[in-house]
């Protein structure tokens, strides 16, 4: 748990994800579970937001480069296994789309 000195310094990444899920064959039907099973998770963990033009942006909180990156293998791992559960392949491009430190709306 974060003290209250840490929560002023934990930064965020805001990251933006576009993502296709497809069935691995034209004899499976499990694209729409797939895609339910990870919009189910993200929201929670990430704050997941799905844009108009279908990316969805994820806010992810960071200690470090290290950590950042540490947390968007997993998550990029979890769809894919998602994915892979219901008979699926993912086609995932995570891009970050700003890093701020938290509770800091604006720089001035």
């Amino acid at each position: 748990m974060m003290g209250t000195d840490d929560a002023t310094t934990a930064k965020v990444a805001t990251n933006l994800l576009s993502l296709r899920i497809e069935n691995n064959s034209k004899f499976v039907r499990g694209k729409k579970r797939a895609r339910k099973g990870i919009e189910r998770y993200c929201p929670e963990e990430y704050a997941a937001k799905q844009r108009p033009n279908g990316e969805y942006e994820l806010r992810v909180p960071y200690s470090s480069e290290e950590d950042l990156d540490e947390t968007m293998y997993e998550l990029l791992g979890d769809i894919a296994s998602q994915a892979d559960d219901r008979h699926c392949f993912s086609e995932r491009r995570p891009r970050i789309s700003t890093r701020a430190f938290s509770g800091c709306d604006s720089i001035g």
